[in-house]
């Protein structure tokens, strides 16, 4: 038991920093609220327009602002206090998820208004996302940076658990206008806990100009080239594995046995939606639980590669839910227990996919921030933002059209066979990400106590 503690105690270590527990706070309820209303919008663009396509065009939409301006919030945030920075993109985020509370309570929504709301809420958090990832170093001491790192990951992967499965009850039970009204609540909260914060010193603001700013960051990604390879081979992983948006369309292929009992499949499609998004948040939390344990751990490209050779072949499993029920009910076995079984296999597809997905961003999130200097963060991060959040809706778009034409499982199983390829390749070819020291921060040396009767 006593070996057991201390493991235990470095998992949150970085939780006895104040203000960092403000900040864990804040993406906390900010990341529950900003699921409640992507759970809200997805299921309402398939309730307007039963469309695989229109659904993968909120991807687009998501992805031109995330592309376009995450390189600027990169540059804002080594120019300007990023915790109110935050803020003002926070209450910006409030007011949109008002006006969407607005149209649904009075029938007045369009497919439009959706696109529009998701393409200002991703401008803002193009231009936010950066400042948040560079305020992390500067609430805790950098040899905790890991764990705080993995910390604020488990806020997300928290919010990712709980917010689509709240969006698909709240839908369920209150409709979705009472939905985008629970965000709005929440982003309040989260504008309060950051105006409790206390930030620690930065590294001086930088006096090039704007452009000059962006090439200087390009110019460090470029000469420390692990970045540039560990973020394209997340944004394989993204590109071409994504399938969240999709999840009305698998959920609807499931509720066969709920149609061919004579039941209503809208309730149960809302309802299954926020619990196999929310899965793979589930699995996340486990893998960052994991990571925390362990501290900061060696070979971590090795760590990323694995996870995400294993998140391709998770796919695979996950779309052979549908054909394992249709197998099911052929043979002669109660709509009831089809129904059980392919749902807990997609389930549980989501949920390791989730773990596999948790691991590889931890162990290459914690390479670039501590090869990173201070002052270059927020231009860095704001690269890797450009790639990371932007990628993602991309692929959304793309899989989305896929699907269209080849139907839902061919278009994620063409994904997992490029995601697996690609990131061999990389690995292969690059040395210094199957190196064993990459990213590794030792713990100081505690100083020497003073002598027993040493003179004062």
């Amino acid at each position: 038991m006593s070996e057991e503690r201390p493991s235990l105690r470095r998992a949150v270590v970085a939780l006895q920093h104040r203000d960092f527990s403000l900040f864990y706070l804040s993406a906390m309820v900010a990341g529950i609220g900003s699921q409640l209303a992507n759970t809200a919008n997805i299921l309402q663009i398939y309730e307007l327009t039963g469309s695989a396509l229109q659904l993968g065009l909120t991807g687009l939409a998501r992805a031109i602002p995330t592309i376009a301006l995450s390189l600027v919030g990169g540059v804002v945030a080594d120019r300007v206090d990023r915790r109110k920075f935050i803020m003002i993109m926070q209450t910006f985020n409030g007011c949109i998820a008002l006006a969407l509370f607005g149209l649904t309570a009075l029938e007045l929504t369009q497919v439009w208004h959706i696109y529009l709301a998701v393409f200002l809420n991703a401008a803002s958090s193009a231009l936010a996302s950066p400042a948040r990832s560079a305020l992390v170093p500067n609430l805790v001491p950098r040899h905790h940076l890991m764990n705080a790192l993995a910390l604020n990951s488990t806020t997300w992967q928290a919010s990712n658990v709980f917010g689509p499965a709240l969006g698909g009850l709240s839908t369920a039970i209150f409709g979705l206008a009472v939905t985008y009204l629970w965000d709005g609540l929440a982003i309040t909260l989260t504008v309060i806990a950051l105006g409790l914060m206390r930030v620690g010193p930065i590294a001086a603001r930088p006096r090039a100009g704007a452009w000059r700013s962006i090439v200087e960051g390009l110019a460090f990604v470029k000469q420390r080239s692990i970045i540039l390879v560990l973020l394209v081979m997340d944004s394989g992983v993204v590109f071409f594995g994504q399938y969240k948006a999709l999840m009305p369309i698998l959920v609807a292929l499931l509720a066969t046995g709920v149609v061919l009992d004579g039941g209503d499949s809208r309730e149960f499609v809302r309802l299954w939606t926020g619990l196999l998004i929310s899965a793979p948040a589930i699995g996340a939390l486990i893998g960052a639980t994991g990571v925390m344990s362990l501290g900061d751990v060696r070979y971590k490209g090795r760590y990323v590669y694995g996870a995400i050779l294993a998140y391709s072949v998770l796919l695979f499993l996950l779309v052979v839910s549908p054909r394992l029920q249709e197998t099911l009910l052929a043979g002669g076995v109660a709509t009831g227990v089809a129904v059980g079984v392919s749902l807990a296999l997609a389930w549980g597809a989501s949920c390791l996919l989730g773990f596999s997905d948790s691991v590889q961003m931890l162990s290459r999130n914690t390479i670039i921030q501590s090869i990173t200097p201070d002052e270059l963060r927020g231009r860095v991060s704001a690269f890797q933002s450009t790639l990371t959040n932007g990628v993602p809706h991309l692929g959304q778009a793309s899989n989305g059209a896929i699907a269209s034409i080849l139907g839902f499982p061919t278009a994620i199983m063409i994904g997992a066979i490029c995601c697996a390829i690609l990131v061999t390749t990389l690995f292969s070819s690059n040395k210094e990400v199957r190196s064993r020291d990459v990213g590794f921060v030792p713990e100081p040396e505690p100083e020497p106590k003073p002598a027993v009767g040493a003179a004062s």
